[in-house]
């Protein structure tokens, strides 16, 4: 029985070594190009509380920072049904290569910037290990760039080639697409693009990125 076990055991971490071998990272990945505003715009994952909810979730936006120690500095905004916004802060820690990371707050054992342009969208791979429970997660970022005032400024918006990216990842990463959904826009957030950090600090800036987006800059050097 012992015997048993251990033969499982064994399997399973090659199983989780052959999954992260088959995942690439972004060559010459460069966090100045990275950062900004991004939004979550696609989701696959095998975590049950995800599968749960997915139907109802809404695309969150996101505020990357990069930092002077090579770490990512990330700010979630997701709006909320009173028209508000529910803020997370929190520390991608720089991995042994550029363009890999952790977030030991979030149980985030392995975070992969996989592909990105650096523009329009941007693939994260994501391991957690919750409870002994450990799963998998592909997240697509994405953005359509603003011609605006305000640095690295993305306006909500799927760019087809990462979708593609993301697809060819999840069964690469023993994921299947059912488990997968795109996240919709909040009716609070517009495609519009911010015009600059002031417009989005007043009340009347809905359509400058809703009321997340000022929150997230209101803390931000971007803003």
């Amino acid at each position: 029985m012992l015997q048993m076990l251990l033969i499982g055991w064994v399997f399973a971490l090659l199983r989780v070594s052959l999954g992260q071998a088959q995942v690439p990272i972004q060559a010459n990945f460069d966090a100045s190009q990275f950062q900004g505003i991004w939004y979550v715009v696609g989701v696959v994952s095998d975590d049950q509380g995800f599968l749960d909810s997915k139907d109802n979730l809404k695309m969150p936006v996101v505020l990357v920072t990069p930092l002077a120690n090579g770490d990512l500095a990330l700010k979630f905004g997701y709006s909320t049904p009173d028209g508000g916004c529910q803020k997370t802060d929190t520390i991608f820690t720089k991995g042994a290569v550029d363009g890999q990371f952790s977030n030991e707050a979030m149980a985030q054992t392995e975070i992969r910037v996989a592909s990105t342009d650096y523009k329009h969208f941007a693939v994260l791979y994501v391991e957690t290990q919750k409870g002994g429970v450990r799963n998998v997660w592909l997240q697509l970022y994405g953005g359509q760039p603003c011609p605006s005032a305000l640095l690295s400024a993305r306006a909500p918006e799927l760019f087809p080639e990462g979708a593609q990216k993301m697809q060819q990842l999840v069964p690469q990463v023993g994921l299947n697409p059912s488990q997968g959904t795109l996240l919709p826009r909040s009716a609070l957030l517009t495609n519009s693009c911010p015009l600059s950090s002031l417009a989005l600090r007043r009340p009347q800036g809905r359509d400058a990125g809703g009321p997340c987006l000022r929150v997230l800059l209101s803390s931000s050097p971007l803003g």
